[in-house]
């Protein structure tokens, strides 16, 4: 699942006071026996909620401002390990246009 945030993040001068584009990236595993049930029952209070997956990522970047990748990474991936029925979950952000000749910077946690 990819998500588009828009936020004001960095330590740098030329990141303060502005906001820049970031893809949220989450790769979330569900413990097999909810997704198995899920899949043959048809049982909706087995699957990931998807929108709690989104909810989490705006939750954590409305609640303050961010100065590294590394803290808020981290901060999304324990709320969604959290979650019932995940097993594991690892966060990336991508920064648009770090540098001229760095079209893109992502960071995986």
């Amino acid at each position: 699942m990819q998500i588009e945030v828009r936020t004001e993040i960095g330590i740098a001068p030329s990141e303060q006071g502005r906001e820049q584009a970031l893809t949220v990236g989450l790769l979330v595993e569900v413990d097999d026996r909810h997704s198995d049930a899920a899949a043959r029952e048809g049982k909706i209070s087995e699957t990931l909620d998807y929108g709690k997956l989104r909810q989490i990522v705006h939750q954590v970047f409305a609640e303050r401002r961010w100065d590294l990748l590394e803290q808020v990474t981290t901060a999304i991936r324990d709320r969604i390990r959290d979650l019932k029925h995940v097993t594991s979950a690892r966060v990336s952000i991508t920064k648009h246009h770090a540098w001229a000749d760095v079209p893109r910077l992502t960071l995986t946690r």
